[in-house]
């Protein structure tokens, strides 16, 4: 029996790519899987749903700007380590595999110190702190993006692979039933921007709707923006959904010309590989400024647009549907 610890940061984008890896290996009755997280939310309900064991680890968040909180929380984790020492031994955990953040950095460590074998996976453009830190003892180095200039930086290419994103296979396993492609009669747009960061799409969409009744409108609400329902309910041609399962969301990709998105590396290379064409809104103010150069990537090299969410966003997102207003899915990438 082999033990796994998972462990990854909050967003969507970044564990829908472990759940995957999860679907992909449950299986396998050889392999058993521990969730480590420092608190119980998004992945909690995920372990309730999948019957994964769930453990509740201490960590601190590194921080690379003034805070009062640097001069003692990096002290709690002389106390800490001995808690992630006493529960990887405890689940007798052969291997980690993480994806980014404060939480996996200790787990990380703690494993090499016990030299344990480390996976990592950056889903990102953009190398991040924990990561980059990680990556030196990390056995196996995963990237999304086929970034040389990091992976020389490492100076270690038999551990650097690009395997670009993990896709879920709740979402692939209805694949045949995709493959026969028919034309829509009008172009179908579908909005896929997530909770968090979608509300300025929102805003500005619904201030174009009533001059593009040519199109067909698909929303995906999600969690922190259901307040817009009553608002989009007004326009006839627009379809909404508050949540969209990876198990019905390859119903609604099957169908789609022209996606709104924003930067999620995950949502990106779904859309690319159901064919369709992105019009991707970076976030401004992002870290690193990670959105921005995942959406460059994606208009380099699958000529997406991408649009600057403030500079007159509704005029650019109008002028560019009406520009593609021609435009059906051809196949499947």
């Amino acid at each position: 029996m082999k033990n796994i610890a998972l462990t990854w940061w909050w967003t969507w984008g970044h564990i829908f790519p472990l759940l995957s890896l999860y679907n992909y290996l449950k299986s396998d009755k050889e392999l058993n899987f521990v969730w480590f997280w420092d608190e119980e939310w998004l992945e909690y309900e995920i372990c309730e749903k999948n019957n994964i064991h769930f453990e509740h680890i201490p960590s601190w968040k590194l921080r690379r700007y003034f805070d009062v909180k640097n001069f003692f929380e990096p002290l709690k984790n002389l106390t800490w380590f001995f808690f992630w020492i006493y529960f990887l031994m405890k689940y007798k955990i052969d291997i980690v595999f993480s994806k980014w953040w404060y939480v996996s950095l200790p787990l990380c460590l703690a494993a090499f110190v016990l030299r344990k074998k480390i996976y990592i996976h950056e889903s990102d453009s953009v190398w991040w702190l924990a990561n980059k830190i990680i990556s030196k003892v990390a056995t196996k180095v995963f990237y999304t993006f086929p970034n040389e200039e990091l992976i020389q930086e490492l100076n270690e290419d038999n551990k650097n692979i690009v395997t670009w994103q993990i896709l879920n296979p709740e979402l692939l396993n209805n694949i045949d039933k995709v493959w026969a492609l028919e034309e829509n009669e009008k172009l179908e747009v579908l909005v896929i921007a997530w909770s968090q960061w979608s509300t300025v799409l929102f805003e500005n969409l619904k201030t174009i709707l009533n001059n593009l009744i040519d199109i067909n409108f698909t929303v995906i609400l999600w969690e922190k923006n259901l307040h817009f329902r009553n608002e989009f309910e007004k326009f006839h041609n627009v379809k909404l959904y508050d949540f969209v399962s990876q198990e019905n969301l390859w119903e609604l990709y099957k169908k789609t010309d022209i996606a709104i998105s924003r930067w999620w590396a995950t949502s990106l290379w779904e859309l690319y590989y159901f064919g369709i064409h992105t019009i991707i809104v970076p976030l401004s103010n992002s870290a690193q400024n990670h959105q921005f150069k995942n959406a460059i990537y994606f208009k380099e090299h699958f000529w997406s647009d991408v649009l600057d969410e403030n500079e007159r966003l509704n005029l650019e997102i109008f002028r560019l549907l009406n520009k593609y207003k021609n435009l059906r899915k051809a196949s499947l990438n």
